[in-house]
């Protein structure tokens, strides 16, 4: 009686493990039935950019381009004002295409199964470098005398990367970070109010994108010559369109594949104007090399430092012996 329990048992258990394994496959992808298409933006690639445009042209040329592919469905258009805004709408699969900073990306993928598949190629070098800026008559030529200065910098389409690898830059040359070095920091998106107060001598430096910077320079070529870079950062992608891995969407595959000719189109390439932003490209790694560094080393650094105050806490309090090496 007790071996015939066992193999019924044994036998359940079995039929409901081939039952796991069968449904496995069907669980790990998602196919999206709908014809409708969802394409949504983070607030954060807007820059000095109406979103009013912005969702009308994305409407405008999404139609355009499913008369081309000889589709048809509804398409939506989402701003999403926060990042945990756009990430409740991957995981609920309410966004088909999601676009964003390269921060944002990086972010989200340790949480949502996101597959880059386009970034923005930004103009003649394709990336975007950061400059720190001083008048050239200011004397200024090393960062270390930036002490007790003032800095403004041109809030764009990179986040926080900005001001991390700032921060970096100034840690290797002195004892202290931005917030540190410099008596005040503002944060202003227009790149004008950012360059010209350091142009006409009522700030001390500033940090601005090498796309601001030149097209300022051939707007006014005083600002070239009176103006001088005094640390340039490595190229940063500004934009990644990225959609859900576990999920298929025919349609929106179908999108994705046109939004790479999206150039050639009048309308496709309004669009990309407003972003500044020449064509899409197909994502390749390296595109994002120059973020991550910057990201992973701020964490790094960042985590050395908490870590250096909480051991010297903890010798000063006496929970360490004198003897033990520091782990930094």
């Amino acid at each position: 009686m007790l071996f015939r329990t066992h193999v019924i048992v044994g036998s359940i258990a079995l039929a409901l493990l081939c039952n796991l394994a069968w449904c496995a496959p069907l669980q790990a992808e998602t196919v999206r039935k709908s014809g409708s298409l969802t394409i949504g933006y983070s607030a954060q690639v807007f820059f000095n950019v109406d979103p009013r445009d912005v969702i009308g042209l994305t409407k405008v040329w999404a139609s355009l381009a499913d008369r081309n592919l000889k589709q048809s469905g509804d398409t939506s258009v989402v701003i999403f004002k926060t990042l945990a805004e756009a990430e409740k709408a991957l995981e609920h699969n309410e966004v088909d295409i999601l676009v964003m900073i390269p921060e944002e990306f990086i972010s989200l993928r340790t949480r949502i199964p996101l597959t880059p598949v386009l970034s923005a190629d930004y103009g003649k070098n394709f990336y975007d470098e950061l400059f720190l800026v001083v008048r050239k008559d200011s004397g200024i030529t090393r960062i270390s005398q930036l002490r007790g200065k003032s800095l403004r910098v041109e809030t764009g389409q990179k986040g926080s990367v900005p001001l991390q690898w700032l921060d970096q830059i100034i840690l290797s040359r002195t004892s202290s970070g931005a917030k540190g070095l410099f008596s005040n920091i503002s944060e202003i998106p227009k790149a004008s109010q950012v360059l010209m107060p350091v142009f006409f001598k009522q700030c001390d430096a500033c940090l601005v994108s090498q796309t601001s910077f030149d097209v300022m320079s051939e707007l006014n070529p005083q600002i070239g010559r009176q103006l001088q870079v005094l640390e340039k950062s490595p190229g940063f992608v500004t934009g990644i369109l990225a959609v859900r891995k576990d999920v298929r969407n025919p349609r929106r595959d179908a999108m994705v594949e046109i939004l790479q000719d999206m150039h050639n189109d009048p309308k496709g390439k309004q669009l990309l104007t407003l972003f500044r932003i020449n064509r899409l490209v197909p994502f390749r790694h390296e595109h994002l090399a120059a973020a991550e560094k910057v990201i992973r080393d701020h964490r790094n650094k960042t985590e050395r430092a908490v870590l250096k105050k909480y051991w010297f806490f903890s010798r000063i309090c006496g929970l360490l012996a004198i003897t033990e090496t520091p782990p930094f």
